[in-house]
């Protein structure tokens, strides 16, 4: 976000005519913190009205004619005004959000195989590339598409009734909950990361805390914290195995924690680690929140991008949080749920999240302050007759999901060659890869992979410990053509072939 500062303003007047008028305007980023910079330069964010030369006198600015009479007020200032900020607003523009770093640099220098072929691949940004042509031929068809003057007025805040209605229905169909969803249990709004924020608003309060397995999604920082102020205690999963945790690791970060824990929150197809939790983990989390007396949240935003099971058939009961409602599920009205299309359905732009609870209290409470969310009722229209098309929806995500698998093995097929570890995945479409072998800081490393033209996202990024076990490993996305991904990771080799030397 940038501000305009009036570096220098001066105003004369001759024979109360105006003369000249002269607007310097510097364009400051007021987040400076976040730009790297090769020096300690100093950027001025205060406005300046400098003070005229003698001859000029006062500065007069003519204010509004009242009964044909000018009034002039005389304003001699030199002081200089600084921005007034919240302690919020101060406390979050002191944080370092670490990938801000690297966007900024893939963004001033962004690949394109034929403008720029030697700008830098983005695959640390998760987003699914796959199925450009496939969707875009659905959202341009005019029967999609079309705007009518209905979707020129306001629509209900927690989405239309007939977007929700045809949202339960897709979760239902490939969910499979014990409890069938309805448009009650569903509100839409403008992406995962508000609504979580949403979930942070009626589930906690200011300064409230929960637990979150690490290293985790690195988004959860800034979706729940910046606005809500609710902070994540890291929990430690266990050596041999990085989604798995045990009660005990659970009930050291709760008693450890200086702040009140509310709730867990879990991200499962897990991020940074590209796979689901087993039943048995998905239970243990839950068992624990109910003898503690805390909520689950659960962030099934890759939930429609599990392609070992979807191109395998190796479907496991209990694969999601909603397949326990009823039967299973211990605490049911304190168990939620997000979803979105951004990344199972390819669509990141254009924002759009889900909330799932059967909990009618939390839904009135989520409903009440959803007019912050809402989304726009073109892009509502869109949904529908996408998802109404129930053939060409269910054989989209199975044709998603054989081309991910594919891109995964061709992937994990040139890092077994190159003798590169990584944790094995089995959905979402990002793998977690292991380059101590580089010898490097991580930082370093990933400086200099931004330098050989490959943008990937560091364990720093998702939080993790500042150790030698868990730091250096990085996080690839692999939803992009062949041909990039193979470009990619020739770049990736070289850069690691030129630090060994």
């Amino acid at each position: 976000m940038t501000v305009t500062a009036l570096k220098s303003i001066s105003i004369s007047y001759n024979n109360n005519k105006r003369k000249h008028l002269i607007i310097n305007d510097n364009f400051v980023d007021i987040h400076d913190d976040i730009l790297p910079r090769t020096k300690k330069e100093k950027i001025d964010k205060t406005i300046k009205i400098e003070k005229l030369p003698e001859e000029n006198k006062t500065v007069k600015v003519p204010s509004i004619e009242k009964n044909n009479k000018k009034e002039n007020e005389s304003v001699r200032t030199t002081q200089k005004i600084a921005p007034k900020l919240s302690k919020r607003a101060l406390e979050i523009q002191n944080e370092e959000f670490l990938l801000s770093k690297g966007i900024i640099i893939v963004r001033n220098n962004k690949y394109h195989p034929e403008t720029n072929p030697n700008g830098i691949i983005n695959l640390g940004t998760a987003e699914n590339k796959l199925n450009n042509v496939e969707i875009l031929s659905k959202i341009n068809d005019p029967k999609i598409s079309t705007v009518t003057p209905e979707q020129l007025l306001y629509g209900p805040n927690p989405g239309s009734d007939r977007l929700r209605e045809e949202i339960a229905k897709l979760l239902n169909r490939h969910f499979n909950p014990k409890v069938l969803l309805s448009k009650e249990n569903i509100c839409v709004g403008n992406g995962c990361g508000p609504l979580l924020n949403l979930c942070g608003e009626v589930l906690f309060d200011a300064g409230d805390a929960f637990l979150v397995p690490g290293p985790f999604y690195g988004g959860f920082e800034a979706d729940i914290k910046y606005g809500a102020r609710v902070y994540p205690v890291p929990v430690r999963h266990e050596k041999d195995d990085c989604l798995k945790v045990s009660e005990e690791a659970l009930e050291e970060a709760l008693r450890n924690s200086s702040r009140p824990v509310k709730g867990i929150i879990i991200a499962n197809p897990n991020n940074p680690f590209g796979r689901c939790y087993s039943a048995e983990q998905l239970l243990l989390f839950c068992n624990f929140a109910k003898s503690h007396g805390l909520f689950v949240i659960c962030d099934e935003i890759y939930g429609l991008s599990t392609w070992n099971d979807i191109v395998t058939e190796n479907i496991e009961e209990g694969k999601t949080i909603e397949d326990y409602e009823c039967h299973y599920l211990p605490d049911p009205e304190n168990t939620h749920g997000l979803w979105g299309f951004s990344k199972d359905f390819c669509l990141n732009g254009l924002r759009i999240g889900v909330t799932i609870s059967y909990s009618k209290t939390v839904m009135a409470a989520i409903q009440k302050i959803c007019f912050l969310t809402c989304i726009p009722t073109n892009i509502d229209n869109i949904l529908v007759n996408i998802l109404s098309d129930e053939k060409w929806t269910d054989e989209f995500i199975l044709n998603n999901n054989r081309k991910l698998f594919k891109s995964y093995n061709h992937l994990t097929n040139s890092l077994n060659a190159h003798g590169i570890p990584y944790v094995k995945g089995d959905s979402g479409f990002f793998i977690y890869i292991d380059l101590h072998q580089a010898g490097l800081n991580e930082y370093d490393l990933w400086m200099k992979l931004l330098e050989g033209g490959l943008y990937i996202s560091p364990s720093q990024a998702f939080f993790s410990k500042d150790t030698k076990e868990e730091r250096n490993w990085f996080r690839v996305c692999f939803a992009v053509e062949q041909d990039e991904l193979d470009l990619s990771l020739d770049r990736l080799y070289k850069v690691l072939k030129s630090v060994k030397n």
